[in-house]
């Protein structure tokens, strides 16, 4: 234990999902204490980056199978371990660069760059950031993901037309062996000298497939220890939400990711620019009379910041926050009518509350205001399915389609948010732009059912797609995964390959869940 920061725990003998998608045997838990202070925030950095090696060393001694975790808020199992697991939370150093450290032909601002450490929670790092005048430049629908677990499972956010999470990413520090670690980034895009992975004493590897690789890969590449971010200038959100009728003006919008093209409500025109459109999203119940007849529309307008007229809405911590998803709506609903799934008698109270959830509003707001909705769900279940925008119209109906033809009353939303696409090689986000086309219901086993229909429905169409790693998508196999991603996937696994340090650290930071669609080799 070379500086005495953790230990570990052979409890819990279990690991279960902030949404309880799944129960997964553990063989322990590494836990990291709080920082004592003592040394400055970047020695503090380099010593866990020990701390950390050493752990890998003795799970490869050991023969065991290793991951670190985030806040668990996946609703698979892309980001566990039948071995043991790290607690990340307390590792959140945070530091901006000097600019000596920054190549002098850097296309971006150094001000504005951020070396953050892995557990650092989106909540917190927009907390850290407002301080300092910034702001992350996309986030989730909800705030409790830890950077690291956000990117590595492909969260998309919905500032459509900038793209994912790891589109503010340009460097990864990822710990790959007990006695190697690495700073990467991409060679088409240099940010940083090789003096800063000195200082951290990583080799420097400017390489844009390993980075690609790295960026997605849900914790499989080894531990990703610190990350380098671009953030931007505070900036202002006018947020709406209205509703509005599922006709040929809305799919139209829908089709050409145009926000612009559906008339806001009059008292809204009125005080609202829309020369800056952010966050482009619709909501649709399928138990509405007559469905799809109206739609939920949600979108968000940038505004200037301006910090003495700043009054942030008030939020009640038990309600889903102003950008939340459907997953929040279906938390809600599970507990005002627990116990009523399947029957008919449910579906005026379902659309009772659901419409309660989606109350029109308007608010004015930074990013760490309206993305929060951090609040305890129950036993829900979501998947988000990547598409061409041009073909989510297409795809919405076949989902009403199948939804009519099963004849089941399920408590589900479908709903669509635009974002542009991800250099990840397996990011999700692979279309310009891409619909992430989202069903949100009950974890039971008729919407599990619903949604793998689902699935065969739209690969029957044509409709080529791809599924959020961090929800339910358990379409995938090794076939499957090919047949979508094409050659990604190789370069996928030969990345992989390269990085890490020997096979037994490989099978070290392999899971059940890559093995079973062929990405463990």
């Amino acid at each position: 234990m070379p500086n005495g920061r953790y230990t570990f725990q052979r409890r819990p003998a279990a690991e279960q999902g902030r949404h309880q998608a799944y129960s997964q045997a553990l063989d322990g838990e590494y836990v990291f204490g709080d920082d004592p202070g003592t040394k400055s925030p970047f020695d503090t950095y380099n010593d866990v980056t020990k701390d950390l090696q050493a752990i890998i060393g003795e799970c490869v001694q050991q023969g065991k199978r290793l991951r670190a975790r985030g806040s668990l808020w996946s609703l698979s199992t892309a980001a566990v371990t039948n071995g043991r697991l790290i607690d990340t939370t307390n590792l959140r150093v945070g530091l901006d660069v000097p600019k000596s450290l920054a190549v002098p032909n850097y296309a971006g601002d150094v001000a504005k760059l951020r070396f953050v450490e892995c557990g650092n929670s989106i909540s917190a790092l927009n907390d850290y950031l407002f301080d300092h005048g910034l702001s992350l430049k996309a986030s989730g629908s909800n705030n409790g993901q830890t950077i690291v677990g956000a990117l590595s499972t492909g969260t998309h956010g919905g500032a459509y037309k900038f793209g994912a999470i790891s589109e503010m990413v340009v460097g990864i520090h990822l710990i790959v062996g007990p006695n190697k670690h690495v700073y990467l980034e991409r060679q088409s895009y240099p940010v940083m000298k090789p003096s800063f992975a000195q200082m951290l004493g990583a080799e420097f590897k400017p390489d844009d497939t390993l980075f690609n690789a790295a960026l997605v890969s849900f914790g499989s590449f080894g531990i990703i220890h610190g990350l380098m971010i671009e953030t931007r200038p505070l900036f202002a959100l006018n947020a709406l939400r209205f509703k509005v009728p599922y006709d040929a003006t809305l799919k139209a919008a829908i089709t050409a990711c145009d926000p612009t093209r559906i008339p806001l409500p009059p008292a809204y025109a009125r005080t609202v620019n829309t020369d800056k459109p952010y966050h482009f999203e619709l909501f649709v119940n399928v138990n509405e009379p007559a469905a799809p007849q109206n739609a939920f529309l949600q979108v968000m307008y940038e505004t200037d910041f301006t910090p003495q007229n700043y009054h942030p809405p008030k939020w009640d911590g038990g309600k889903a926050g102003l950008g939340a998803d459907g997953l929040n709506a279906m938390g809600a609903l599970l507990n005002r009518i627990p116990g009523l799934i399947g029957r008919l008698l449910i579906v005026p109270r379902l659309n009772e509350t659901i419409e309660e959830e989606f109350a029109p509003y308007q608010y004015t707001a930074v990013i760490r205001d309206l993305f929060r909705g951090e609040k305890t769900l129950g036993k829900t279940l979501a998947c988000g399915v990547g598409m061409p925008a041009s073909r989510a119209v297409e795809a919405m109906e076949i989902a009403f389609k199948r939804y009519r033809d099963n004849g089941d009353v399920l408590p589900a939303l479908l709903s669509c948010r635009f974002v542009k696409p991800t250099k990840a090689l397996l990011g999700f986000q692979r279309f310009e732009p891409t619909a992430v086309f989202e069903m949100d219901s009950v974890n039971i086993p008729k919407t599990r059912a619903y949604f793998e229909q689902v699935w065969a429905d739209l690969d029957a169409a044509g409709i080529p797609f791809t599924l959020h790693w961090g929800k339910y998508n358990n379409y995938w196999t090794p076939q499957r995964l090919r047949a979508h991603y094409g050659n990604a996937v190789d370069q996928w696994i030969a990345s992989r390959k390269t990085l890490l340090d020997g096979p037994q650290v490989r099978e070290c930071f392999t899971n059940p869940f890559m093995e079973s669609m062929g990405l463990a080799g």
